[in-house]
């Protein structure tokens, strides 16, 4: 079983390159199509344990890959689009290596973290649990009044327009039927988050200088300080019901005040890792799956025990590990690329394809979804606000749900 374990992970570290890197693929939607294959792993008498692993290694390697499309191509989804403001003004500045790299170490200082607790998390999460559930509406509006709080006196009123206007919009296409939830963030991603950012480049006539092939000193107290943030906003967020990757992004960028953005990129990259491991810790503590990837891997291994989670976490620390040294050389490649092609014509071309991508993903209704959040995507960087407030686009419908409008 080990063997055919470790080939699983082997493949669930190539899927999740894929994922991370293929704007508008997820690893839900991968999951999905595992959870379908069941009764064909049954058949070829494939271990349970070895197609978690899979599920695992590919999430875990998703997290650490897909800042590579959001930091150089500006194509981000919910959890990295935050990350596409202070990675692109590092990549204008000759240093994407370095904005990849801070991410990367965000990924893995949190995970050595989390293994390094995990005696402790075991018999904390659950009184955590059952502490903070009942707070969860309060937790969110407290964010919110600190992100219009923090903006300049004569910004709050277009802070407060557009967190408005990206709520709105959440409401009504959470609300819809148009669209297949499976596709539903590309538009609405890619438009506040994406194609704006895009589109104010072009204006500015960006022009990507030659791009530093070595990473100068990180800043240790950078590290630690993003990493422990980053660990216990994935806590709050891999524990509770209704928050996720994204909104806790908006908090670490409220209380995360290094002008450069270096250590913001490290704390969001460890964010999207403790998610991904934190749902696991969570099924395991509470029975309470937080990710598509952990409901799939609680469906197929029906008693979730020690021995499950202590395989789980030795993938974690495996796919973590290949994934980072993946994740480095793909993104010296792709430097190469983009220093040889004048960046105003990669920004056109990424943007009609993302266009394309999400006609053929989501069709007229996605398309429709994709103009109006760009038009919201725009309006903040335009009238001088941080765009964390287009985050609103979930953190309103949540907001609700739990003040008992559903």
């Amino acid at each position: 079983m080990f063997l055919e374990i470790l080939f699983f992970i082997i493949l669930g570290i190539l899927a999740g390159t894929f994922t991370g890197l293929a704007p508008g693929i997820h690893v839900n939607n991968i999951s999905l199509i595992v959870i379908s294959l069941s009764p064909v792993f049954m058949a070829y008498n494939i271990p349970p344990h070895a197609v978690v692993s899979f599920i695992m290694a590919m999430a875990v390697t998703h997290t650490i890959l897909d800042f590579i499309p959001s930091i150089f191509l500006g194509a981000p989804e919910d959890s990295t689009a935050l990350s596409v403001l202070p990675g692109h003004r590092l990549l204008l500045q000759g240093k994407g290596l370095e904005a990849l790299y801070l991410t990367i170490i965000g990924g893995v200082g949190v995970t050595i973290l989390f293994v390094l607790l995990v005696p402790v998390l075991l018999l904390f999460l659950p009184a955590f649990y059952n502490t903070i559930k009942p707070y969860i509406f309060w937790i969110l509006i407290a964010i919110i009044f600190i992100m219009i709080l923090t903006e300049e006196k004569s910004k709050k009123v277009w802070a407060l327009i557009v967190f408005a206007l990206s709520g709105i919009l959440g409401l009504i296409v959470f609300n819809s039927t148009a669209l297949s939830p499976t596709f539903l963030f590309l538009p609405l991603f890619t438009g506040l988050f994406g194609i704006s950012t895009m589109i104010i480049s072009l204006k500015g006539k960006s022009i990507i200088p030659p791009q530093e092939k070595w990473i100068g000193r990180i800043d240790r107290n950078l590290i630690f300080s993003g990493t422990i943030k980053s660990f216990f906003s994935g806590l709050l967020v891999g524990t509770l019901p209704g928050l996720g990757a994204a909104q806790a992004t908006v908090l670490i960028q409220e209380i995360t005040r290094k002008q450069d953005g270096k250590e913001f990129l490290v704390s969001i990259g460890g964010i999207n890792t403790a998610v991904a491991i934190f749902s696991i810790l969570s099924l395991y503590t509470i029975g309470r799956p937080r990710s598509g990837a952990a409901v799939a891997i609680g469906k197929i291994i029906g008693n979730f025990g020690i021995n499950e989670l202590i395989l789980l976490i030795s993938t974690a620390l495996i796919a973590v590990g290949i994934s980072a040294i993946l994740a480095l050389k793909i993104s010296k490649k792709g430097l190469g690329l983009i220093e040889k092609i004048p960046y105003n014509k990669i920004s056109l071309l990424t943007i009609m394809f993302l266009i394309f991508l999400t006609l053929i993903l989501t069709g007229y209704p996605g398309l429709l979804i994709l103009f109006v959040s760009t038009a919201i995507g725009l309006t903040a960087p335009l009238t001088g606000v941080k765009r964390s407030h287009c985050m609103a686009v979930l953190l309103l419908p949540v907001i609700l749900f739990y003040g008992g409008y559903r």
